[in-house]
């Protein structure tokens, strides 16, 4: 663009437009035009793609099903039932019950018949190599419930097993096991039914990813979540690839489209044929105005982004000056520096240290399991600098290396990540920077892409204004002692020195993916999943569509200001936003995640809390139905329910210390596959990687409510309540929560743990003090992240809560009559 347009342009006429943005809008109100017209097409197009998909996959269901509902048939027949109750009293007729059953059924194999008595006394060995499945078959036909037929491919070759209860009367007397060769099931493929693209008949045992018995087409096709289709009175699905875009767009939406764009582009050439007027205008009537000065550099660049204007609009402007007997100024030597147009960490940093005077290192922000701090007040980058060095030199000494690092949504993340990048890479020790993403994003990336370590930039439920660093080094998240040896390494600047090497790697997609193979929803659930603007909502309901959950995200905007509500799950007020969304939108369940996306609250249709304790019986329940006899850890606020919960499911209940840290080491010690906290955290060493992932988590607890056709709520309703109360919070100053519970065991509690007041109550000590009776508990603890007491309190009737209640309150204004108590 010549100098002398850029005068006229800069002329102090009021009513003229920048071209530049006459052009941008025009070009907007194109794309919008267009955009709508794609969007029309693509969605009819993929509509009608999936009616037509939907239609060959039943019929593909209706194949297979024929010779499924024959075989249940034959196994129904009277004469056959005769038989096998014969075989019952008679074992040697056998071979009749067998050759009965050819006769009507070529495929069936073998045929066994067991008397109650008898399969109250199998165990999984008498049964062969596929004794648990056929086992857990017999024991669901004595039940009177519907036994699912299956394929077992360990055996060679595969065998189809069904199971049928034999009846006399009313009641039943036993039960025929029968085995045939899969192969007439697997004929119901046909390949002109491969306009599919791609079929496959799978098999779903609780175990991801799911047996593929038989598939035809180009797998390569599968890439998106496939359409299952359950075939009735088996574990088997038919599936197919199914597109996820179907109803994108409304068509309320697409019209709209098309009038704010006709709207911009028409708006676009009325200002652009204004414009031409008001430069005539304008520069002819009042040549008396100043110009501004404008700093051009000798040749002006055109930015990449801004279009030339056209070659008549420029002559005519050129002319019209010429006219006006106007030139332009000369062009001063010196002129204001120039702005800056993107956002530069190291310039934010200079800003930053200018208004606020460098940090200095205390101790207190080393806490029992992280590190946390104020920003400008005990945390800054040079803070995080001094950190990563620690990091980084404790990392090269257990040769562990890179370090990941992430960081959440809060505001000061970036200006705290390239300060703790800096310090690693410091040492010599090198960096693998996933960018923002949620904490479990971090641990998968820790375990798949590197040795163990890691640092996540967070402030979890914290305020604002508040972030910090969690720290893993060779597998082990640190915490106590361990975290302190952080701060001795700085002060005694045992720090080491070297260049360490930088990458940087995307790596949330791989993340879905992982979790993809893993779970999977059998029956269609609508959950609301509120971010509550924390990181989470970078990825978290992408997660749960991909697993086959219908997800209506609340809150799913990154905003580290959080301005619709605390991020923190664990608290009831911070849930009524979701409690309200899940009725509006008659959804299954709500859910809510915390700020970085570790923790998990879930709520009802019926508005009612789901307190984290009451979820993890059902988590744990799941996992000790596939690791039988396992221990469940878990901390001092969960209720007492959940240990009579996992004794009775054949478990071993284990009380802990609340914190992430603890929680994980202690499940690495004891070789525990889950535990969990009544803040939230879940922990998965079964299927998963032993750490605490809120939207793996979500995964894995929606896996267990779409397993069935119950409706969740009344699942979890079904489980054991109490009266509870939620962790209460009493607000003390920084320190005086830990001085408060030591008094309180010194003044209340003897050394063998038994007190007067409180009489016959069992006392546990390994973190506060948890005083069980009979009927209930009650809990006081310091939190080792916040100058605050927590209580919490339980029991199985409002009176014995209310009892016991009254009973702490007395002793902690015995020792402080100042405490406000919110109990």
């Amino acid at each position: 663009m010549s100098g002398k347009l850029q005068n006229v342009m800069r002329f102090s006429g009021k009513k003229y437009a920048d071209p530049r943005l006459v052009y941008l809008l025009g070009l907007f109100g194109l794309l919008l035009v267009v955009a709508a017209g794609w969007l029309w097409f693509s969605d009819s197009t993929a509509t009608r793609a999936t009616e037509r998909a939907l239609e060959q996959g039943n019929r593909v269901l209706e194949l297979v099903m024929e010779p499924v509902e024959s075989l249940k048939s034959v196994l129904a027949d009277e004469q056959v039932q005769t038989l096998a109750l014969r075989a019952i009293d008679r074992p040697e007729t056998t071979d009749e019950l067998l050759a009965g059953l050819q006769e009507r059924a070529a495929q069936v194999v073998a045929v066994t018949v067991y008397d109650t008595d008898e399969i109250s006394r199998l165990d999984a060995t008498i049964t062969g190599v596929n004794g648990y499945a056929i086992l857990d078959m017999a024991l669901s036909a004595l039940e009177g419930k519907q036994s699912l037929m299956q394929v077992h491919g360990v055996l060679n070759p595969p065998l189809l097993f069904d199971a049928v209860p034999l009846r006399s009367g009313e009641d039943v007397v036993g039960v025929m096991i029968i085995s045939a060769e899969p192969s007439f099931l697997l004929q119901a493929f046909e390949p002109q039914y491969s306009a599919l693209g791609y079929v496959r008949l799978s098999q779903y045992n609780g175990r991801q990813p799911a047996t593929v018995l038989k598939e035809l087409g180009d797998s390569s096709q599968m890439s998106e979540v496939p359409e299952r289709l359950a075939v009735p009175g088996t574990i088997f699905r038919v599936e197919y690839p199914q597109a996820r875009y179907i109803g994108a767009i409304s068509g309320n939406t697409l019209v709209l489209m098309l009038m704010v764009g006709f709207i911009c582009v028409l708006a676009a050439y009325a200002l652009l044929r204004n414009n031409k007027k008001q430069i005539a205008s304008g520069a002819l009537a009042e040549p008396e105005k100043a110009w501004e000065p404008v700093a051009m550099p000798s040749e002006p660049v055109m930015p990449a982004h801004v279009q030339e204007p056209d070659a008549d609009f420029v002559d005519e402007a050129i002319e019209l000056e010429g006219q006006a007997g106007l030139q332009p100024p000369p062009v001063p030597e010196t002129g204001p520096p120039a702005l800056h147009l993107h956002y530069d960490i190291a310039e934010r940093r200079r800003m930053q240290e200018a208004e606020h005077p460098p940090v200095e290192l205390k101790p207190e922000i080393f806490r029992a399991y992280d590190i946390r701090g104020v920003i400008d007040k005990t945390l800054d980058s040079g803070i995080a600098r001094q950190i990563g060095q620690a990091v980084g030199s404790q990392v090269l000494e257990r040769r562990a290396g890179p370090v990941v690092v992430a960081r959440d949504g809060r505001l000061s993340g970036p200006y705290l990540m390239e300060g703790v990048i800096e310090g690693i890479l410091s040492t010599g020790c090198d960096v693998l920077d996933i960018g923002a993403a949620p904490t479990g994003v971090l641990y998968y990336a820790t375990y798949e892409f590197a040795k163990g370590s890691a640092i996540m930039i967070t402030g979890s439920h914290n305020p604002p204004d508040y972030n910090g660093f969690k720290v893993m080094v060779g597998g082990d998240t640190l915490h106590g002692d361990a975290i302190m040896a952080l701060y001795q390494r700085i002060v005694d600047d045992n720090l080491e020195s070297g260049e360490g090497s930088l990458e940087k790697r995307d790596v949330i997609e791989d993340y879905i993916n992982r979790i993809v193979s893993d779970v999977q929803i059998e029956k269609p659930l609508r959950v609301v999943l509120d971010c509550g603007n924390g990181i989470g909502g970078l990825c978290a309901p992408e997660v749960l569509r991909a697993v086959g959950v219908e997800v209506l995200p609340l809150y799913d905007e990154v905003d580290g200001t959080f301005p619709n509500h605390h991020p923190d799950p664990s608290e009831p007020e911070n849930l009524q936003d979701l409690i309200e969304s899940v009725r509006l939108m008659d959804a299954d369940l709500g859910l809510a995640l915390d700020g970085d996306a570790d923790r998990l609250g879930v709520v009802t249709l019926a508005g009612d809390i789901i307190y984290p304790d009451k979820v993890l019986m059902l988590l744990a329940l799941d996992v000790l139905d596939r690791v039988p006899g396992a221990t469940i850890l878990y901390d001092v606020k969960c209720t007492g329910d959940l240990a009579k919960v996992i004794r009775q499911a054949g478990g071993n209940p284990v009380m802990y210390k609340t914190g992430h840290s603890l929680m994980k080491a202690k499940m690495k010690e004891i070789g525990c596959p889950f535990a969990g906290e009544m803040s939230g955290h879940f922990f998965f060493g079964e299927r998963w990687y032993g750490v605490d992932d809120g939207i793996y988590a979500a995964a894995r607890l929606l896996e267990i409510l779409g397993g069935t056709e119950t409706p969740p709520e009344a699942i979890l309703n079904a489980l054991p309540s109490s009266f509870s109360t939620p962790e209460l919070k009493v607000q003390m100053e920084e320190g005086e929560n830990h001085v408060f519970v030591e008094a309180f065991k010194e003044a209340f509690i003897s050394a063998s743990n038994t007190s007067p007041h409180f009489d016959g109550a069992e006392i546990n000590t390994i973190d506060g003090i948890r005083v069980d009776f009979k009927d209930g508990f009650g809990l006081l603890r310091a939190s080792n992240t916040t100058p605050i007491l927590i209580v919490r309190f339980d029991a199985d009737s409002e009176a014995a809560l209310e009892r016991i209640k009254s009973l702490f309150r007395r002793q902690m204004l015995t020792l402080n009559p100042d405490l406000s108590l919110p109990f």
